[in-house]
């Protein structure tokens, strides 16, 4: 299977040939898939785009067809909406019946919109939020979205505080904040909601937090479990039944602690600030964690797991039923914080449930979700030179040492940049063409590390870089691959 290009069974049944390549040299692709039914149901609808990824499973993908290749080029805009904020409206909105809902960046408003009247506004609330939220979040005051169930549309405030909405009058019907602004934490990712509970992640990894996720009650708002994403077993929820791929029976408990320098894991990082998906086959929800902070390395030896990780945790729960840890020691800030997609194809005629990953490093991961073994790690991008390839014996990257970093000296020409051979920016699934439609960067860089001190609430990088043009072919910055 050549996940780069296609799933190739798949492909031989879709009748496409070979992989498609579309190019931008403006930027990366947009889009919004919106739904139309008359009225709000309780329960999300086959035409609702309900969560982030349209359904839980995150494939981004609509079975609506009135728009097609024969009638794309005569769109014309019908209407646009203001919502009155400035700033980078990063999350998708969504859409129940006829009413689009949007939530701002900060201060986080919800406005509700009218589908059906132009897009006529129907109401809006304005939170209640700290303001030193914005000042301590990384990177601009954004948000990625809400999720909407029973009759709640459900979003994260960037203060920590997760409020839900009633979704036809718009009014408050809980909140509940879950960490202290001050200590450096924000939330600013996307929940997803399942079995009846609301999960959430932290951001703000570079300001010397401990990444976590948690559930809440969605009919109360009240905190069910909290798993950590460093630190020793007890906190992070492995327990016995945990499978840890990869890692040496008999010595692998407490990884979360026993792979950093004394207590450094408590300003770990690893944060969870992107996108959750679900697989209902399995009853598993997935998310990737961001870097280990602090940046620099060299100040924190070891593997320092489980930053850079990708985690398959029990939503009733919160046990780990695997975590893999996709770059250990990373150097680069190649986090693993892309959508993971569970999908179920068939390799060499063998049906297989896979967790479908393409990390920022370059290399795209297919996993068994429910082991966490790599059955494929296929380079997406021109540019990687970081590392030669994934041994999938050992689950570890052939590191190229030239490209490692260290204090006080610059590593030129490291590929591909911070910003990942893929981003935060989420690709989608076609079950139809078996095709992965993904926007790629094509952008290089070079690092210099500092030294730094941890200082409570404040940020906690020491690390300078400068982002350029590829090497290969350095005339466009991105381009979407299927």
């Amino acid at each position: 299977m050549d996940i780069k290009k296609r799933l190739s069974d798949n492909r031989k049944q879709s009748g496409i040939s070979k992989p498609q390549f579309v190019k931008s040299r403006a930027g990366m692709l947009g889009a919004i898939l919106l739904g139309s039914t008359s009225l709000l149901s309780e329960t999300a609808l086959a035409t609702d785009w309900a969560s982030p990824g349209g359904t839980q499973d995150g494939q981004r993908y609509s079975a609506l067809n009135q728009i097609d290749t024969t009638n794309v080029g005569a769109l014309v805009e019908d209407f646009s909406v203001d919502t009155g904020v400035k700033g980078s409206h990063m999350g998708e909105p969504l859409v129940v019946g006829s009413i689009l809902y949007a939530v701002t960046p900060f201060p986080n408003k919800l406005i509700a919109y009218d589908l059906a009247n132009k897009g006529a506004k129907l109401w809006t609330y304005t939170p209640k939020v700290n303001k030193y939220a914005k000042g301590v979040n990384c990177c601009d005051a954004v948000n990625r979205g809400a999720a909407y169930a029973n009759g709640k549309i459900v979003f994260n405030l960037l203060d920590n505080t997760t409020v839900a909405v009633d979704a036809i009058k718009g009014t408050e019907i809980w909140r509940n904040t879950t960490a202290d602004v001050h200590s450096g934490v924000t939330t600013a990712g996307a929940p997803i909601i399942v079995n009846g509970k609301v999960i959430i992640g932290t951001v703000s990894g570079e300001m010397g937090v401990r990444g976590w996720v948690l559930a809440l009650d969605l009919a109360t708002g009240k905190e069910l479990w909290r798993g950590y994403n460093t630190g020793p077993d007890k906190d992070v929820l492995i327990n016995s039944q945990t499978k840890l791929p990869y890692t040496t029976a008999g010595n692998n408990t407490d990884l979360g602690q026993t792979t950093w320098p004394s207590n450094t894991w408590q300003q770990g990082g690893s944060s969870a600030w992107a996108y959750l998906t679900y697989d209902q086959e399995t009853d598993t929800v997935f998310y990737g964690t961001s870097q280990p902070g602090v940046w620099n390395p060299e100040l924190r030896p070891g593997d320092n797991k489980w930053g850079s990780s990708i985690f398959a945790r029990d939503p009733n729960t919160g046990a780990v039923k695997w975590v893999y840890q996709v770059t250990p020691h990373d150097n680069w800030d190649y986090d693993a914080t892309s959508e993971n997609t569970p999908v179920t194809l068939s390799i060499n005629g063998v049906s297989r449930k896979l967790l479908v990953h393409f990390n920022k490093n370059g290399f795209a991961y297919a996993f068994d979700r429910q082991t966490g073994e790599i059955i494929r790690a296929d380079q997406f991008v021109t540019d990687v030179n970081w590392a030669n390839s994934i041994n999938l014996t050992t689950g570890r990257p052939l590191v190229n040492a030239d490209k490692l970093t260290h204090t006080g000296k610059t590593t030129n020409d490291i590929c591909p940049s911070a910003l990942g051979g893929k981003g935060w920016e989420p690709g989608s699934f076609t079950p139809s063409t078996g095709l992965f439609y993904v926007p790629t960067f094509n952008l290089c860089m070079k690092m210099h590390m500092l030294k730094a001190e941890y200082v409570y609430g404040a940020p906690y990088m020491a690390m300078d870089m400068a982002i350029s043009g590829a090497l290969t072919d350095p005339t466009y910055t991105s381009e979407l691959i299927a």
